[in-house]
């Protein structure tokens, strides 16, 4: 009876372990295809280990890992696939924005304060933090209220958008491995035309910098 279960149980652990490899190799392979197309550096990392990718697309750096998700115990512990987009032009300063996962870490910024979006169609489901609420509901319109609300509903993933007048950064953790070359393409291009809508215009970029020079 014992030699039975230890062989079913034995089975089991193998099956998943082949099956975790299988998925891993699938990633690399698929991040290895992405990386020679866009010109990113990719590493390898051990035969058992994750891979991790970084580079830039016009105006956007990227970067791709795998990361632990903490929890009570090992058995609560989940590898995470992170996807990090950084825009290094500013907006305005400053705010954050980000899924039920991601609340904990934005109650811990420094300086930034529950915001309440009321003037435009908002899901109460995500989190909004500003530092100046003058300036961040100026700059959220109708249209980039519309693009934030799409980068947080990213389909399977828990989002945090930190945003100032020198960078806006969108983190993505999903326990989607992403190991489809096209599908990460995909993924991609979305993105960075989201975040295009972030942008401020030349006029609005101006406005917002004599409003800063004023309250100084």
């Amino acid at each position: 009876m014992w030699i039975l279960l230890w062989a079913v149980l034995s089975a089991i652990l193998l099956g998943a372990s082949f099956w975790s490899l299988k998925i891993l190799l699938e990633q690399k392979g698929a991040w290895e295809k992405f990386a020679r197309e866009k010109s990113f550096t990719l590493n390898k990392g051990t035969f058992m280990g994750p891979a991790e990718m970084n580079g830039v697309i016009g105006d956007y750096k990227f970067s791709f890992f795998t990361a632990q998700r903490g929890g009570d115990d090992l058995r609560n512990r989940r590898l995470m696939t992170v996807m990090e987009i950084n825009m290094l032009d500013g907006v305005v300063d400053g705010g954050a924005m980000g899924t039920q996962m991601m609340l904990a870490f934005m109650q811990g910024l420094d300086k930034l304060h529950p915001f309440k979006i009321d003037f435009a169609p908002w899901d109460t489901a995500y989190f909004v933090f500003a530092r100046n609420d003058e300036n961040v509901k100026k700059y959220l319109t109708p249209a980039r209220v519309d693009a934030f609300s799409q980068i947080l509903k990213t389909k399977n993933a828990d989002v945090v958008v930190l945003f100032n007048d020198k960078e806006v950064l969108v983190r993505l953790e999903t326990s989607d491995p992403m190991k489809n070359a096209d599908k990460l393409n995909k993924i991609v291009n979305r993105q960075m035309s989201l975040m295009n809508q972030l942008r401020l215009s030349a006029d609005e970029r101006a406005e917002f910098i004599i409003k800063s020079d004023n309250a100084e």
